[in-house]
């Protein structure tokens, strides 16, 4: 169980082969939108339903700091603000730049259609302090800018993050401050949303005992 990215998106493969030679089982619910259970979704609840694409905000930090901005206030203050209640890291040039968003969707890729992560090309857009204009137009519009992460089969081995002002019907635009939320697409089953699993440490925590609890589960049942 892990809920550090790096590693697992570098060495994807490798581990796989490793947990699957050791009948071992590798978790990464913390590593993926921490309370949030996009994981699970991926990996067990969407079996079967050919889900072909997925757009999320599963950074919690960007969807705080845009709503401020929405609100008036400063990219450094914003900033601050998000670190004042524990949401932003010391350093969250990573939730920033795109980065930390695009490697969630692609565990989540890797989960679903069983690439490999690591050679997945990223494009992103930075929320930056030229941003908060565009803030503030797409909130004067009613709408709500939101830093996108998608990944698609129809453009396989390839996630983008942009910023996109979402109208207020889009599953996207409910979230509030550090919420995440990450959208399905199912052809025949429709759009499934999961949404909520504020960013926190303690969410993290959370996922990483969930995932020790259900592997747990899985190996007593197998010795009955």
């Amino acid at each position: 169980m892990t809920a550090t990215k790096s590693h697992v998106l570098s060495h994807w493969r490798v581990l796989e082969r490793a947990a699957a030679e050791g009948g071992s089982r590798i978790r990464i619910s913390g590593a993926t939108g921490a309370a949030l259970p996009t994981a699970d979704m991926a990996r067990v609840a969407l079996r079967g339903m050919g889900c072909n694409a997925v757009r999320a905000c599963p950074n919690g930090t960007s969807t705080f700091v845009l709503d401020e901005l929405a609100r008036g206030a400063g990219l450094e203050s914003a900033v601050r603000e998000a670190q004042r209640r524990g949401i932003a890291e010391a350093d969250p040039s990573a939730d920033l730049s795109g980065k930390d968003s695009a490697t969630k969707v692609r565990l989540i890729a890797g989960l679903l259609w069983d690439c490999d992560v690591s050679t997945i090309a990223v494009e992103t857009e930075p929320i930056a302090f030229s941003t908060a204009a565009t803030a503030l137009a797409a909130a004067g519009s009613g709408r709500r800018l939101r830093a996108v992460a998608a990944a698609s089969l129809e453009r396989p081995m390839v996630v983008t993050v942009r910023l996109e002002a979402v109208p207020a019907g889009d599953p996207l635009f409910a979230i509030a401050g550090p919420e995440k939320a990450m959208v399905f697409s199912c052809p025949d089953a429709g759009d499934i949303t999961v949404q909520g699993g504020r960013s926190s440490p303690k969410g993290a925590a959370f996922a990483m005992l969930k995932d020790v609890l259900n592997v747990g589960r899985v190996a007593s049942a197998g010795f009955r």
